[in-house]
C-alpha cells in the first residue's frame, strides 16, 4: 500500500462514518454541523490528493523520460508532493497501516 492509497482509505473511512451518522434522524444539530463539516474537508482533501497526484506524476514521468533531474539531484515537484502527502497523512500516524517512511522528518511551524 503506498501513500496515496493509505490516504484514500482513510479519507473514505471517515466520509462513510459521516455519512452513518447523518443519516440518523435524532443526531443532534451541532452534530450534524460537524459531521457536515467533516465531509466537506474529506472532498477537500481527495482534491488536494488528485492536484498532488497529478504534479507527482508529471514530475516521474519526466524522471523516467530523462529529463528534470540536475547534478542526482530530485526535483522540487517531486519534494514538495512528498512533503504534503506526509502532511495530509500525519493525523494517521496511530493507524496500523501507516508507514514510518510516510513521517514528517521536518516541519515549517
Amino acid at each position: 500500500m503506498d501513500i496515496v492509497d493509505f490516504l484514500l482509505s482513510r479519507l473514505e473511512d471517515e466520509a462513510t462514518e459521516s455519512r452513518k451518522l447523518l443519516a440518523r434522524s435524532d443526531l443532534p444539530l451541532s452534530d450534524r454541523w460537524y459531521e457536515e463539516r467533516l465531509l466537506r474537508e474529506c472532498e477537500a482533501k481527495l482534491t488536494l490528493l488528485e492536484i498532488i497526484g497529478a504534479a507527482r506524476r508529471s514530475t516521474l514521468a519526466r524522471l523516467l523520460l530523462g529529463g528534470g533531474e540536475e547534478d542526482g539531484q530530485r526535483p522540487s515537484e517531486l519534494e514538495w508532493t512528498t512533503l504534503a502527502l506526509a502532511a495530509l497523512a500525519e493525523p494517521y500516524e496511530e493507524h496500523d497501516d501507516f508507514q514510518d517512511a510516510w513521517r514528517l522528518t521536518r516541519r515549517a511551524r
